[in-house]
């Protein structure tokens, strides 16, 4: 069980624009991975709960990779050369949300890093207004089936790691989600690997 990244280039064509996004997939197998991490809940809404995610994230050179809408509440994802990690939200009233924060580096857990975003996020939630929201702006849509008219299940963030898979004749790939489930985005990767 480890860790295996694999980055790519991958070419998206939305709306009649073309984007490139470099794509990463990270492979984190292992009950170790599952077990622990920092939790703390939080007397804030699960709206201002996001926001105070992509903020903390943000401020330690990190972003929302995946976010994944599941039943009360959110997984979210999120990695670079060195972590990986894991945010669930869970809504346990409509003023209160637990977070909790699972992060690895060569699949060995960071409990201090996993601390350090749990207070990021409490220091972020402080800061957030009654009238922001989670910030979409460069997000894309990822959906149940490789076809653009099929139920929307979450957003990723082009540029940043995702596990993804291609499918063959295709120009769809399959992403693996928060919460193991997979799931289309539309692209392609091109011939591009990076150790």
């Amino acid at each position: 069980m480890g860790r295996l990244i694999v980055a790519a280039v991958v070419s998206l064509t939305m709306s009649g624009c073309a984007v490139v996004a470099a794509v990463g997939g990270t492979a984190v197998e292992g009950l170790a991975y599952l077990l622990g991490g920092a939790e703390e809940s939080f007397s804030i809404s699960m709206r201002t709960t996001l926001v105070a995610v992509q903020k903390g994230l943000k401020k330690a050179d990190l972003a929302v990779s995946v976010l994944e809408p599941v039943e009360n509440g959110y997984l979210i994802t999120f990695g670079n050369e060195n972590l990986d990690g894991k945010v669930s939200l869970k809504k346990q009233t409509k003023s209160l949300v637990t977070v909790s924060v699972k992060v690895s580096s060569g699949g060995i857990r960071e409990d201090s890093v996993e601390q350090a975003l749990v207070d990021a996020i409490r220091k972020k939630s402080e800061t957030v207004n009654r009238f922001e929201r989670f910030d979409f702006g460069r997000y894309r849509n990822i959906r149940e089936m490789p076809k653009i008219s099929a139920k929307k299940v979450g957003w990723y963030l082009p540029g940043t790691f995702l596990d993804v898979h291609s499918l063959k004749d295709s120009k769809w790939l399959r992403i693996k989600m928060p919460s193991g489930k997979m799931a289309y985005l539309k692209g392609s990767i091109a011939a591009f690997t990076r150790k």
